[in-house]
């Protein structure tokens, strides 16, 4: 694993692990932060909850083995009642209902509808309220807070619970005592100050062009759009394009598959899976893309694609994608070893980013000898050679000035 640089250092979200009775690793919470480390401060619940699912799928963190465990998040009403935040494999997570939840015929309806996908739930601060055990048949894990609602009082309640066959969580165990009263009287997981206070999780914030991702989405929404639309208002934007190989790659996100183009990458993903990445993206966007530097890579990946198309038209598709991704280091200021780490792209894509190596390596270096004006390297080529890389160079710029003006 790449060691990560000082430069990731984005406050992105905390953690706070979830233990078994061995005190063994059972999963994690993940809690927002904003600009405060020490508090959530969460304003906006659905926006709060969008920016960790965002962070922990597409930022670059170095969270990759606690991945692979279970993680909870807290659900906000309106993001239950809507496709956006089911993009998350339901294998990879846990969706916290807080026990004040207003309990609709719509709640319900969704939460049938997901748990019908797989997904499981866990009732938040449950305090023996009979309002709410119409929820229990539907969650698989009960969080009782064993601050506010002292576990030694309620006896009878917690043995119904485990008699359902329900996962009991004690939280807010703040001492080895109270640990030690939850274990006995029948607590399956643990989460506390005494066990461990939240860790801070920093990193790099991927943040999409705000502009981008909303034509993503209205794209989206036609019920006629095609992969090569989608396509190609992608591979216009390298944000977009580093976040939907970022989101192959997610652990979080099930999915295991190495990609040699965008558009592989989109029908790897599927139209549904992607307009739900493009809502949370929408949500969570803010920054705008550096122009200039957009425009250079535009104009470098559209010039890798023109000549493979000249010499191998198999390889154009991936061509582009290295022309692109090659600068996406200097995109988000980390280093590309480090970024290149974390996405979905074939070793042969790689190897020709990182050491300009194979067919794909070869188109990259002709074009950075143009964009770089190594006049050495371009006279050095036969007239014939010469010629179609100041072909394609130029009409990889002119290509580039149209799309900047179409984005603008």
């Amino acid at each position: 694993m790449v060691e990560f640089p000082t430069v990731l250092d984005d406050l992105m979200m905390a953690q706070q692990p979830i233990l078994k009775k061995s005190k063994d690793i059972f999963g994690y919470e993940l809690l927002f932060r904003g600009k405060d480390a020490l508090s959530a401060n969460v304003s906006d619940g659905e926006s709060a909850t969008s920016q960790v699912l965002v962070n922990l799928c597409i930022g670059i963190t170095n969270l990759e083995s606690q991945l692979r465990k279970p993680f909870f998040i807290n659900m906000t009403t309106e993001l239950m009642l809507s496709d956006a935040f089911f993009p998350i494999s339901p294998d990879t997570v846990y969706i916290e209902i807080l026990e004040s939840q207003k309990l609709t015929p719509e709640f319900f309806e969704a939460l049938k509808k997901w748990r019908g996908a797989g997904y499981r739930f866990a009732l938040d601060d449950y305090q023996f309220n009979a309002d709410y055990e119409a929820l229990l048949p539907w969650v698989s894990i009960v969080k009782i807070d064993v601050f506010l609602t002292p576990p030694e009082n309620f006896i009878k309640e917690i043995n119904e619970l485990k008699a359902r066959g329900l996962i009991l969580l004690a939280e807010k165990i703040e001492n080895e005592e109270m640990f030690e009263l939850c274990k006995k009287i029948g607590f399956d997981l643990f989460q506390g100050y005494f066990l461990q206070r939240p860790e801070i999780i920093k990193g790099k914030k991927i943040d999409s062009a705000t502009h981008g991702a909303i034509h993503l989405v209205n794209a989206l929404q036609q019920k006629d759009v095609d992969i090569a639309t989608v396509s190609d208002l992608v591979t216009k934007n390298p944000k977009l394009s580093y976040q939907l190989l970022r989101i192959i790659n997610s652990p979080v996100c099930g999915l295991s598959k190495t990609v040699t183009s965008i558009q592989e990458a989109i029908i790897f993903l599927g139209l549904v899976q992607l307009k739900k990445w493009a809502l949370l993206i929408t949500l969570t966007s803010s920054s705008t893309q550096p122009k200039a530097l957009l425009k250079i890579l535009l104009t470098r990946g559209r010039c890798c694609q023109l000549l493979a198309q000249n010499k191998q038209p198999a390889l154009a598709d991936s061509a582009f994608m290295v022309g692109l991704m090659s600068g996406i280091d200097a995109v988000f200021n980390v280093e590309k070893s480090v970024v290149l780490e974390q996405i979905a792209l074939d070793n042969l894509s790689r190897a020709a980013i990182m050491h300009r190596t194979g067919e794909l390596g070869s188109y990259l270096s002709l074009a950075l000898d143009c964009e770089e004006q190594h006049w050495d390297n371009i006279q050095s080529m036969n007239p014939a050679e010469r010629a179609q890389l100041n072909r394609a160079f130029l009409d990889a710029m002119l290509w580039s000035e149209e799309v900047m003006q179409s984005i603008n």
